[in-house]
């Protein structure tokens, strides 16, 4: 089987033999730039809110993935050209700002990140 390679694979493997009760899961990225995956700003920010719900002694629900809480900062919206729109119009607007150079860049939440972010505590 012949691989596309303008196609970014991903492999999952899975422990389950670490710690009783619990699984490690590790997450292979092919053709990925595997020493920037770290300066990501997605990747750890993801990672962060992981964290810090995990850590967090008040929490009360389980974690919410990034698919069904939406965009957190400006950078996560972006223009959707199937729909000429921003995607999330729930939560991002087009707001153009002088030296946007594209249309994702005009994209913007429509509220503020800190108030969105007290939702999922």
């Amino acid at each position: 089987m012949l691989r596309n390679p303008r196609v970014k694979y991903i492999t999952y493997y899975e422990d389950s033999e670490s710690i009783r009760g619990r699984r490690t899961a590790v997450w292979e990225l092919d053709k990925a730039n595997h020493r920037n995956i770290v300066r990501s700003p997605v990747l750890m920010r993801e990672l962060w809110l992981q964290m810090w719900h995990d850590i967090h002694p008040d929490a009360k629900s389980k974690f919410v993935t990034k698919a069904k809480r939406g965009p957190l900062r400006d950078v996560d919206c972006y223009w959707d050209y199937g729909k000429a729109r921003c995607a999330w119009p729930e939560y991002c607007e087009y707001r153009y700002v002088f030296g946007d150079v594209h249309l994702g860049q005009s994209c913007r939440l429509k509220t503020s990140s800190a108030d969105l972010l007290l939702h999922y505590i």
